[in-house]
């Protein structure tokens, strides 16, 4: 059994873009089709991440291939050309007016934590929740919060009492950076303009901007819990 999320852009005289995402109702790991696009770039050797854990044996990135299905629809797309997006979940529908590099952002940010890749694999418990176009504050919020409550949940499953803190999700987000990096240079031989590449450039600004919140500053935090 799968769930699924659909990405809908339109934009002035030009053909809406559909794509859908489908995710196993268990793991929440994408589902690519038999039929999915795997270009030259997708290969796991073509600017292979430095900390990637696969071995030679394994001919393509996930990755990579998760984004290939999309890439194609946006690779002549300029970051700053207007868009309205509407996102279908299993829950609910959202629709925001933005450009090109933040609705690509939302959806590579998803296509990217459900991909099976060792390194993203951290992020897949908010793509069960996903939320599309999550801002700063947003973003920083469900992903300490989640992080807090994965180690509590930890702790009482296995009756252990390990000390909670962010020191693992730090080292993720470290590793996370490395990936995207080598992404945008993936992605940089399969396409012709910049909106694609902004949008992992969106994406690796999060992975930066979470871990300067827990060292006990929560800077970007310290008006949500304010009630009075």
């Amino acid at each position: 059994m799968s769930q699924t999320i659909t990405y809908k852009f339109y934009a002035a005289n030009q053909q809406i873009i559909t794509m859908d995402l489908r995710f196993n109702d268990k793991t929440y790991q994408i589902e690519l089709s038999d039929d999915n696009p795997k270009p030259d770039w997708a290969k796991l050797s073509h600017h292979k991440c430095s900390n990637c854990p696969l071995g030679e044996d394994v001919e393509w990135c996930p990755t990579a291939l998760a984004l290939a299905d999309f890439l194609p629809h946006f690779k002549t797309k300029f970051s700053y050309e207007k868009t309205v997006i509407e996102v279908d979940t299993p829950m609910r529908t959202i629709i925001t007016k933005s450009n090109f590099q933040n609705g690509i952002a939302s959806l590579f940010g998803l296509a990217c934590a459900t991909s099976g890749c060792e390194h993203t694999k951290f992020l897949r418990p908010l793509a069960r929740f996903h939320l599309p176009f999550a801002n700063e504050q947003e973003t920083v919020f469900r992903t300490l919060s989640a992080n807090l409550l994965m180690q509590y949940v930890n702790n009482v499953q296995n009756e252990r009492n390990d000390p909670i803190n962010f020191n693992a999700l730090n080292e993720s987000y470290a590793k996370l950076s490395v990936v995207n990096s080598h992404l945008t240079k993936r992605l940089n031989d399969g396409v012709e303009r910049d909106a694609a590449l902004n949008a992992v450039i969106i994406l690796d600004v999060f992975a930066l901007i979470t871990p300067e919140n827990t060292d006990g500053t929560f800077e970007d935090l310290e008006d949500v819990f304010v009630t009075e």
